[in-house]
Parts: C-alpha cells; structure tokens; sequence
C-alpha cells in the first residue's frame, strides 16, 4: 500500500510540474479552433479543416465523441485504434459505422505487446509499462504510426490524436523520426509525464516546426507551421 501511495504522490507531482511548465510553452493562438468531444474526451482542433482530411485517433478508452464529432460533423476521414477489451467492445456498441475502427495499439515498434492492467479494474486504462505492478495483463498488436499508414494505403495524414497512457514520448519520438508530421497533433501528457520527459517531447517538437497552441490540463493541441 505504501509503495502504491508514493506512486500516486510522484504522478501528482510530476503532473503538476508538467502543468506548470507547458503553461510557459503556449503561444499567441490566432488560430480559429472549435472544441469536439464531452468532458475528458474533449479535444480543440482547426475548425477549417478540409472534408476528407485523415484523423488518427489514438486511444479510445470509453468515451469517442471526439472521434464520431470529427466524422459526423467536418466531414473527416477518422480512424481510432485502442487494443483494450473494454474499448473494442464499446465501439462495438457505439460507432455504428461513423469511424474506422483498428484493434490496434500504437507504439515505437512493430510488435505483440502485454498490457497491464490498471489498478482499479473497473478502469479501462491498461498501461504498456506495468505502472501498478499488477499482475493481470493482455496481449495485441501494435504499431507505428508509419506503418499503420501502409497498412492504411495513406500517404499523409492530417490529424493525429493520442491518448495513449504514458506512451505519447514513445509514439512521437518515432513519428518524428520517421518524418510525419500531421497539420494538427492533439496529445495529452499524462500516466506518468514526468517534467524531464515532456520538456524533451515538446522540444523535438518544437524543431519539428510545432507550437504548443492550446493546453487544457495534460492536453496539448499543436499545429505544424
């Protein structure tokens, strides 16, 4: 129990410092943005972008109103991915057609990958670093963002969310690598985002010709100029 609690005070507190420190980071936004989705799953993005553009959305947990809103209301061509069973089986119910769905994970790497699961069970978030040392995990397949474009047939896309508990350093760090850089990325630090880490993401971001135009919390919408 002891170690449980230092672990929730360190996620507080890098979390706060991360906050603190992205607030710095947010330019003059002269941008017209309009916010999709409900609550937590709420996202700004460009309010003129083109009808067709791609959106990756990566993580869905139990709540796609960010994705269906892209869908139903810009026009857009949205693809969610989230491996979890409790997110399959919601957009199960749910999508009815208005996304793409991909039991997929993103990552750096092309590969089969154990999940943990989360702390309290009646969570959907499960953790590629065992975060909670529990014991329970699943395994699925995950990718990168490029070839998730190949196996997609897309050449670019447009949007890229990812709520992706704790592995945005990792799925970025390859993306940039790989040289794709969506118009609009939409991340959210968090489950752990401690300072030193976030502070290197969004520098290479930041050479990548990003800025930090919007932070609600841990999330962060950038556009590429």
């Amino acid at each position: 129990m002891l170690r449980v609690t230092a672990g929730r005070l360190w996620r507080r507190l890098n979390r706060i410092a991360a906050r603190a420190w992205l607030s710095t980071q947010v330019g003059d936004n002269t941008h017209d943005l309009i916010c999709f989705g409900e609550g937590h799953a709420a996202w700004w993005v460009l309010a003129d972008m083109a009808p067709g553009s791609v959106a990756y959305c990566g993580g869905v947990g139990m709540d796609a109103t960010f994705d269906f809103e892209l869908a139903d209301k810009l026009d857009l061509e949205v693809h969610s991915f989230d491996p979890t069973p409790s997110s399959i089986a919601y957009m199960e119910r749910e999508n009815r057609g208005r996304v793409h769905f991909h039991p997929w994970g993103m990552l750096d790497q092309d590969s089969t990958i154990r999940f943990h699961a989360p702390l309290n069970s009646a969570h959907a978030n499960w953790f590629v670093d065992n975060l909670h040392n529990t014991d329970e995990f699943f395994e699925a397949e995950c990718w990168t963002v490029g070839t998730i474009m190949r196996k997609l047939g897309h050449d670019r896309i447009d949007l890229l969310k990812i709520d992706i508990e704790g592995s945005w350093g990792r799925v970025l760090s390859r993306m940039l690598a790989d040289g794709i850089h969506p118009h609009v990325l939409c991340v959210e630090f968090d489950s752990p985002a401690p300072l030193p880490r976030v502070r290197k993401t969004v520098r290479a971001l930041q050479k990548a010709g990003y800025e930090l135009t919007r932070r609600d919390k841990e999330n962060c919408v950038f556009l590429k100029s």
